[in-house]
């Protein structure tokens, strides 16, 4: 399985790796593009978010750490910054970018005299506008605070805030560093073991969840989806363990990870029966079957796919017969037992009459009329692919499809 975990990586699309490689904060490439793209803004080797030199709008004795900002300099400070914000945003609104950047840089670097909540929050409305932009390098610049923010949170108080901690993590969410942002919601969900709080354990579970499959980190993403179903199980939520179900579904599809895929599946058929959900119930079962026929398990997955058929038959779901019909002949098929593949053909045959689907039926039509050439029983592959014809004259649609088989049955007729 890790070789076709392998093979899932490096089969991502280009801008999905670009995405990765700024989640991890790998941001040289990016920050030489901006620059390149950007030749009049001058950039130093200082992170522009440091405090550096002295700033007026701040008193020296703050500055310096000896005191703290009064209630009313707090004020006026969140005030002016505010101001400074919004200067800024005229300046990108006018396409002076460098210069709105500048000043954002400004009130990013004072904003932490307000506190770490408050710095957070303006952090992630500019890296929102950096990464929608594509500024890797004000992108680069706030990895880099953000990190340090991570630490001081981490390493340098007794109790962590977990309310700070979610925050930072929406943030690097904010500015493509999901792989940091996993670190930051394990550590938010290790404290909550430890203080043995089930509903913060559940957040972080679900943020955690949600942000690894963004990232497409779906062995990340089943472990807390399954920590999340178990804990919905443990209270009794039915409906709640239903959610996360589907949601494991779905990584295991992705992982391939077929066997686990049919555990979920089966428990998500349970949870459908139970609200006499048969759509749902046949919709699973096939895809059940599919998976067993993944596993190389062909009569197992033939259950599953007559299982499927008696049921949307019995509810006159002809949509979803006939898509276990078809699902069972190709099965058939792929196993060279032509004739139970004819014997379902037929019974789709029957299907698509009741359902008045002539698409369907002159589709069918025509792989019996492939089937049957494979037996070499060129009588019936004519008169298939003839009414097969018949239909698609009607439907202006795949008639050459059909003439060239019935050549080709001819043909072979007049050869024997």
């Amino acid at each position: 399985m890790s070789s076709k975990f392998a093979f899932q990586v490096f089969t991502v699309s280009v801008q999905a790796l670009t995405l990765l490689v700024l989640g991890l904060g790998i941001l040289t490439l990016g920050a030489e593009s901006a620059v390149a793209r950007e030749p009049s803004r001058q950039r130093s080797l200082a992170n522009p978010l440091e405090l550096t030199e002295v700033d007026p709008l701040i008193p020296e004795a703050v500055w310096q750490g000896e005191v703290g900002l009064t209630e009313a300099q707090r004020g006026g400070l969140a005030m002016t910054l505010d101001q400074l914000n919004v200067e800024a945003m005229a300046a990108f609104s006018e396409g002076r970018v460098s210069e709105a950047f500048e000043l954002w840089n400004r009130e990013l670097r004072l904003r932490r005299f307000l506190g770490t909540q408050a710095e957070l929050e303006a952090l992630q409305r500019v890296g929102q506008l950096a990464w929608d932009q594509e500024e890797f390098y004000q992108l680069q610049v706030i990895r880099e605070r953000l990190r340090r923010i991570q630490r001081q949170e981490l390493e340098e108080v007794e109790r962590p805030n977990l309310e700070r901690l979610l925050a930072l993590a929406q943030t690097y969410e904010t500015v493509g560093a999901r792989s940091a942002a996993l670190e930051v919601y394990e550590a938010v969900l290790e404290w909550a073991r430890s203080q043995g709080d089930e509903a913060q354990q559940e957040e972080a579970w679900q943020r955690l969840g949600e942000t690894a499959l963004q990232d497409l980190n779906y062995e990340a993403a089943a472990s807390a989806y399954e920590a999340l179903r178990e804990l919905a199980r443990q209270r009794g939520d039915r409906e709640q363990e239903g959610v996360y179900l589907r949601e494991l579904a779905y990584i295991y599809d992705r992982l391939q990870a077929y066997d686990q895929a049919i555990e979920v599946k089966q428990e998500l058929i349970a949870y459908y029966r139970g609200l006499n959900n048969i759509a749902r119930v046949t919709a699973l079962k096939i895809a059940v079957g599919q998976d067993w026929d993944n596993l190389q398990r062909p009569n197992e997955a033939i259950a599953q796919y007559q299982q499927a058929y008696r049921l949307a038959w019995e509810a006159l779901q002809f949509y979803r017969a006939q898509e276990a019909l078809t699902a069972l002949a190709q099965l058939y098929e792929r196993y060279d037992d032509w004739e139970a593949a004819l014997e379902v053909y037929q019974a789709q045959v029957e299907t698509h009459e009741i359902a008045r689907n002539h698409y369907g039926l002159m589709m069918t039509y025509g792989r019996m009329g492939q089937v049957q050439q494979q037996q070499r029983n060129y009588p019936a592959a004519l008169n298939s692919f003839r009414r097969g014809l018949q239909l698609a004259q009607q439907l202006g649609n795949r008639e050459a499809y059909f003439q060239r088989h019935i050549e080709t049955v001819n043909r072979a007729l007049a050869g024997d």
